[in-house]
């Protein structure tokens, strides 16, 4: 739609046929994502459901700006055209728009939500994106299974590592003009041409775009999604804008610079959340 996303909400039903589930059962969540980046998220055991008031769980946080315009977009891509399952949960995707409209989705509760941000492709998880991105534990979105909250994090220090030792001996096994940036799509990294990456460096002493004091600076940006934005777009400067590009040394230390970061954060999200189950 061409109004701008004002926010979106998501509700999570995870009650399905079988044994009813017990008073003190999480059964129902509840998630607002603003434009703005602020976000509710709140959920509902069985009793609470029954009785449609009060809750078990409540958190109030935000996201950066930058990241919940590119989410939202994302789930306005969302395929209104979804199959339901019976005997499982279900979910309503209500989205709100600048003009007042809204815009409903539901669906059954198992995942395989997907969506694209470049291209038409639906490859970017949505609920695997959405629990990278919002600090709630068990975060169900469109999916009620048991599945991890440390998924993500996972499938990105796989990524970072396999690209790791591709640059560090650079061959043909890998296709890196293609299948890098199909990765990076797919992980829900975004391609904003080194935006937000370039700032954040230069924000640290970084004096020149993948220039002097990268990895310096590269060390003390604690968020995933800027490091892989920044891997995203420099692959996309060289395969897109610079048409003599040569995949040299110089080249090969600023992935491995990035990479490397990549799987320190993930690695540090990955055990914080084995932590807590």
């Amino acid at each position: 739609m061409s109004d701008e996303i004002r926010s979106i909400r998501i509700e999570s039903n995870n009650i399905c046929y079988g044994p009813e589930p017990g008073a003190d059962d999480e059964v129902e969540q509840y998630l607002t994502i603003s434009s703005t980046g602020r976000v509710w998220f709140s959920a509902r055991n069985y009793q609470q459901y029954c009785n449609s008031k009060d809750y078990c769980r409540k958190k109030q946080t935000s996201i950066d700006k930058w990241k919940a315009e590119f989410l939202l977009r994302l789930i306005d891509n969302i395929s209104e055209n979804m199959s339901f399952v019976t005997d499982v949960g279900s979910y309503d995707l209500e989205i709100r728009y600048s003009n007042d409209t809204k815009r409903r989705i539901s669906g059954s509760l198992i995942g395989g939500v997907y969506s694209h941000a470049y291209g038409e492709k639906n490859n970017v998880d949505v609920t695997r994106l959405i629990r990278r991105y919002i600090p709630v534990y068990g975060l169900w979105a469109f999916d009620g299974s048991t599945s991890p909250d440390y998924e993500g994090k996972k499938a990105v220090f796989l990524f970072a590592e396999a690209w790791e030792k591709f640059f560090k001996n650079p061959d043909s096994s890998k296709d890196f003009e293609d299948g890098f940036g199909r990765e990076c799509e797919s992980l829900g990294f975004q391609m904003d041409c080194g935006e937000k990456f370039v700032f954040e460096c230069k924000k640290r002493g970084c004096k020149a775009p993948y220039g002097e004091g990268l990895k310096e600076a590269v060390a003390d940006i604690e968020d995933i999604e800027v490091i892989g934005s920044g891997a995203f777009s420099y692959w996309r400067g060289l395969t897109h804008w610079d048409y003599m590009y040569h995949l040299g040394q110089k080249e090969c230390d600023i992935f491995i610079c990035l990479l490397q970061r990549l799987k320190e954060l993930s690695r540090k999200e990955y055990s914080k959340y084995k932590e807590k189950r």
